[in-house]
């Protein structure tokens, strides 16, 4: 993905006038964000490249450059790994049957060839898509169980038939909190429905780990679904494999930020008698095993700026994310979940691919940002934040600004932990990523390099935050 075109001559004046005079920074502390080199997070493994949705039912008419990372026509680097080792979400707004399990199974395949997990959303193939009669039927209508066990009997065997159960995670409900777009008995029956299919698929797909809650509110201990459902799972001995909810709020809004509510939900968990994960102490945080946002991101957000935004959120929490899917129709399964333009967007079947901008953004963080992690810090203001990697011989730091203007100051600590001296000239390579819509192609900007001065053992410089969806990385070897 490519950002925007951020104004490049600013950018170019920037970089010249840092290489003749060091800057005095002017920023509150609210407009710093930090990299510090000494502190090893942990192997690279690409967290935030799911994909919701996004890919065609038909196998190959999305090339397979594009998921793995072969050069396009013209031997231009365009094509990201994304899915690769990493998570991918599907899901079909029907009734099941086995002409549209099919249709899954295509989608799975497709995942799996690549490497990739695959979610497969349940309540999706009983058909609560929101567009569902309100006398559709629900699992333990008249105190029945009856049709939802022959459901779930026909899902197992589908799966075993199809030899799914590698890679794959069954999430049980999607947003059965938000009114009744998704669920409509109420809190009471959702737990009872939940226990039940937690237990039936225990026993007969032994081994496939179950996701939930999939609530579309994030945890916290005045919301009565997430306490009730923490209760109820610990009672009954139904808790998932792995715990997962979204965050597609108010940007504005802390409580739509992994930096408050990951730890939320460690505490709550713990309260709760529930396994949390180990707790690490270089990082001053508990990492949740088995983590997953599967659904992240406003549709405002999804331009190069907010992907690297949330691809440094996720990193730091150590938690696997996938990216959320705005389009509706036959859109919804194309297009990598909005990370590709092609010739004509209305056409289901049509090929003709490109990459937009914002898919530049994990082209790079997933074919380059490769080595181990360290530790990163965001802005006080939470605008601003960023992911850094440092492998054999180069330092990769990707940056990102929540939808947000200013200038802000990255500053990189520990210079000396690489081998380097405590101060000297570094030599920064600046790539710029721009954006130009959804369908519109939009390639990485390389701005050359700068030399920097430095002492104290840091490196320090602005970051001109003049456009609310560019964003940039930059690379310096050692």
């Amino acid at each position: 993905m490519a950002p925007l075109p951020f104004l490049t001559i600013a950018a170019a004046s920037l970089l010249s006038y840092r290489n003749a005079v060091a800057i005095e920074p002017r920023q509150s502390s609210s407009q710093y964000t930090y990299v510090n080199l000494a502190v090893n997070t942990g192997t690279s493994v690409h967290r935030a490249s799911g994909v919701l949705y996004g890919v065609p039912d038909v196998q190959g008419q999305i090339p397979s450059s594009f998921y793995t990372g072969k050069s396009a026509p013209g031997g231009v680097e365009i094509i990201a790994d994304v899915l690769t080792s990493r998570l991918l979400t599907t899901c079909f707004a029907v009734v099941l049957r086995q002409t549209r399990f099919l249709e899954i199974v295509s989608n799975y395949e497709t995942a799996r060839s690549y490497g990739a997990q695959f979610i497969l959303k349940m309540s999706d193939i009983w058909g609560a898509d929101g567009t569902q009669a309100t006398t559709a039927e629900w699992p333990g209508d008249n105190g029945s169980y009856t049709e939802f066990d022959r459901f779930l009997a026909q899902l197992v065997s589908d799966v075993k038939a199809n030899s799914m159960t590698a890679g794959l995670k069954i999430l049980i409900w999607n947003e059965p909190d938000l009114g009744t777009a998704f669920w409509y008995p109420g809190f009471t029956r959702y737990l009872a429905m939940w226990n039940h299919a937690v237990t039936y698929l225990r026993t007969n797909l032994p081994g496939v780990p179950i996701a939930g809650p999939g609530f579309a509110k994030p945890p916290s201990t005045s919301n009565s679904w997430w306490t009730g459902w923490l209760s109820n799972i610990k009672s009954s001995g139904t808790a998932p494999d792995i715990y997962d909810w979204h965050l597609e709020g108010d940007i504005s809004s802390s409580v739509d930020d992994l930096q408050t509510t990951q730890p939320v939900l460690v505490s709550m968990l713990e309260s709760y008698g529930l396994v949390v994960g180990e707790f690490s102490k270089a990082l001053g945080f508990f990492c949740i095993a088995k983590t997953v946002i599967d659904e992240y991101g406003t549709s405002g957000e999804q331009v190069p700026s907010g992907a690297a935004w949330w691809i440094s959120r996720l990193e730091r929490f150590n938690m696997y994310g996938i990216r959320g899917n705005w389009a509706s129709g036959a859109q919804l399964h194309d297009f990598l979940a909005g990370l590709l333009g092609k010739t004509d967007v209305n056409s289901a079947t049509g090929t003709g691919y490109f990459a937009n901008g914002e898919y530049n953004v994990y082209h790079y963080y997933a074919t380059t940002m490769t080595g181990y992690r360290v530790q990163t810090t965001g802005s006080t203001d939470r605008l601003m934040d960023c992911y850094a990697v440092v492998d054999s011989n180069t330092v990769r730091i990707l940056v990102g600004g929540r939808l947000t203007t200013g200038t802000y100051e990255l500053v990189i600590e520990s210079i000396s932990s690489l081998g380097l001296a405590t101060s000297g000239t570094i030599t920064v390579h600046t790539y710029q990523f721009a954006y130009a819509g959804v369908y519109t192609a939009s390639p990485m900007t390389d701005l050359g390099t700068v030399a920097h001065t430095y002492t104290g053992n840091t490196l320090s410089f602005p970051i001109y935050q003049t456009s609310t969806t560019t964003t940039w990385a930059f690379e310096f070897p050692f």
